[in-house]
């Protein structure tokens, strides 16, 4: 397979991740919701409890599997959960606290005169827009749990429930960030590196999968789901994403329904409405028509220029491929790239930044 590894690595750390500057801006917004709510749910309602520790990053920015928007319509999406004591969300006669008034009492606590729209309550969460001037447009959604411990002897449960649109489902914030986690853990010790290529290949994938407008395609989440269940580690990036779309599409064949891999119920929650939605279908039909345009890669007599325009096919990229390589096509049997002769810097792309780490929430 022809080497053009050195310009996806590129393109992943420069055109995918999101910079450090971005995240830390996105994570400042988190923040900042979380300090107002801090602040004003005591004020609102005598005896809440809510602190830091009250906050349960989810979603892709909290996975580090977030990538960069493409169109003006894309906003990027922070959700934080917040989960308040069930003995706190009750009345004065010790009747539980309806999802919609929770949800409410929340939206309230957020509400900020400095904002140009107040926050809204949505089925599941409430959400908090940001799209000034600027500034990258997104919003930060506040899923709203209550738990409650029961204990058996020695032993402690804890149940957690979210305020959904029919009122409280059990419901656990951090399931599926934890799975993940655990799932790149894994691979990182059967094989040095492979839990972090799984991460890369998910985000290029996300990436393909939202390089055309008019595409209709899957969420992160079956995307998530999939990738886990379909990635095996490859030495280089480019050939381990294009043997990820190669077991995907043959996955997709075989079936295509979803499970929420994370899901320790019997059976698993379904993350497909039936057996054929329009929208793993069409990615099993994009699947197909990328690896059609890949098959050059095998080709003996493969240049450059062919694998250029296989993978701009792939990914979109707007020009970035052309500027990496440049005017220079010339093969020295790698397929490596002397590279970037139009100003495009490789020596620092953008690194997945740890939402909890340097600057504190993918």
């Amino acid at each position: 397979m022809y080497d053009y590894s050195a310009q996806i690595d590129a393109f992943h750390g420069n055109k995918v991740v999101l910079s450090k500057k971005l995240s830390d801006n996105l994570t400042s917004h988190r923040t900042a919701n979380e300090d107002r709510l801090i602040k004003r749910l005591p004020e609102l309602k005598d005896g809440v409890r809510v602190s830091r520790s009250s906050f349960k990053s989810q979603g892709s920015f909290a996975m580090r599997t977030i990538i960069q928007t493409k169109f003006s319509d894309e906003e990027y999406d922070i959700d934080d959960g917040v989960v308040l004591w069930r003995s706190d969300l009750e009345d004065e006669d010790r009747n539980d606290m309806t999802s919609s008034d929770a949800k409410e009492l929340v939206r309230e606590a957020l509400k900020d005169s400095r904002f140009k729209r107040q926050p809204k309550t949505h089925t599941n969460c409430v959400r908090v827009f940001y799209a000034e001037e600027g500034e990258e447009k997104h919003h930060v959604d506040f899923p709203v749990y209550r738990k409650w411990e029961t204990s058996v002897g020695d032993d402690v449960t804890t149940h957690r429930e979210l305020a959904g649109g029919d009122g409280w489902v059990a419901s656990d914030p951090t399931r599926v960030n934890s799975w993940f986690e655990n799932e790149i853990s894994i691979r990182n010790s059967a094989s040095e590196g492979a839990g972090t290529q799984m991460r890369q290949c998910l985000r290029l994938l996300k990436r393909f999968c939202r390089s055309r407008s008019a595409w209709d395609m899957p969420n992160g989440m079956k995307l998530t789901m999939l990738t886990v269940e379909c990635f095996e580690s490859g030495g280089r990036i480019d050939s381990a994403f294009r043997d990820l779309l190669d077991s995907l599409h043959s996955r997709l064949r075989r079936n295509l329904k979803v499970e929420n891999l994370a899901d320790e119920n019997t059976p698993r929650q379904k993350l497909t409405r039936t057996s054929a939605d329009a929208n793993m279908i069409e990615l099993r039909d994009r699947l197909e028509e990328a690896l059609g345009k890949l098959k050059v890669l095998d080709e003996k007599d493969c240049t450059k220029k062919d694998a250029r325009q296989a993978w701009d096919w792939v990914f979109k990229s707007d020009g970035y491929f052309d500027d990496y390589d440049g005017d220079d096509d010339d093969d020295d049997g790698s397929g490596g790239s002397s590279g970037m002769k139009r100003g495009i810097a490789t020596a620092t792309p953008n690194k997945a930044v740890d939402p909890k780490g340097g600057g504190r929430f993918g």
